[in-house]
């Protein structure tokens, strides 16, 4: 089943729900998404569906090992280009908006060259910083 951004927003919300709370209820769902009960019942019933979630006889929602998966790819990528913006001077509220908009399209392949690239970058950075302490005079 091929799932679409709105889909994988409510796997991501699902995920950091849980991380965060430790049990979800399609109430906290709404809550955080800012969206209706009645969406949410509709999309969690799709989502079950499609074998990405299960809601047990307390109404609690689990991800799937499949749902789980999606749910973490996309927070991975929303967390990256979240963090790449701000440091690019991007507002930060911002840098969230835009994160959630490219984090449904951007390919496998382009999102894995640019977090080797920013990770090169980064140990460019600490190099440097390594070298200049080095290198700095002792007194």
């Amino acid at each position: 089943m091929k799932l679409h951004a709105s889909g994988e927003d409510y796997l991501e919300t699902i995920l950091v729900l849980h991380k965060k709370l430790g049990m979800v209820r399609s109430v906290d769902v709404a809550r955080h998404m800012g969206v209706s009960k009645p969406s949410v019942c509709v999309a969690v019933n799709t989502l079950k569906d499609g074998g990405f979630l299960t809601m047990d006889e307390d109404h609690l929602l689990h991800l799937t090992d499949v749902g789980r998966e999606v749910a973490e790819k996309i927070y991975e990528r929303h967390c990256f280009f979240t963090e790449q913006l701000i440091a690019a001077g991007v507002d930060p509220e911002t840098a969230e908006v835009d994160a959630c908009r490219i984090e449904h399209v951007i390919s496998n392949e382009s999102f894995e060259r640019l977090k080797k690239a920013a990770f090169r970058n980064q140990e460019s950075e600490i190099s440097a910083l390594s070298k200049a302490i080095k290198d700095k005079p002792t007194e």
